[in-house]
């Protein structure tokens, strides 16, 4: 079994290679999602392709227009986590896609972080909780 990382960058970078090596943008995390009818055109978007396109973001690469959107509408129901035939948290790649878009993880950032009023309380939690005291030193200064 594979050493898990103690800090947060590993993490990331652990998650995001399962997740890329897992998927099979099969796009029953999109199809179970609750938020698509509130999207601009989620609701016509073709599961497969904005799939695609959050994997994109977390190859640090801009993603499509369809899952911009979703990443913009994600409330983390966690419906699509159970929706995932190869068992992969799929409200976390969002939530690393989002981290992605934002430009945190070196992608061009394309969403704003204050579209979502919570987003940095939200990052100082997880940090808390993922990061080591050096790495929170460091982003925190």
């Amino acid at each position: 079994m594979a050493e898990k990382s103690d800090t947060l960058h590993g993490h990331l970078h652990d998650f995001i290679a399962d997740t890329l090596s897992r998927c099979t943008q099969c796009g029953k995390c999109f199809e179970a999602c609750p938020m698509t009818r509130y999207g601009e055109g989620l609701s016509e978007a073709d599961p497969k392709t904005v799939v695609s396109g959050v994997l994109d973001w977390l190859k640090q690469t801009p993603g499509n227009e369809e899952s911009v959107k979703w990443l913009k509408v994600c409330t983390q129901s966690s419906r699509c986590i159970e929706a995932c035939p190869e068992g992969i948290n799929a409200m976390k790649m969002v939530r690393v896609a989002q981290m992605s878009a934002l430009g945190s993880l070196g992608a061009p950032a394309v969403l704003n972080s204050r579209e979502e009023k919570d987003f940095f309380r939200k990052i100082n939690a997880f940090s808390e909780t993922q990061m080591t005291a050096d790495e929170i030193a460091r982003w925190q200064r």
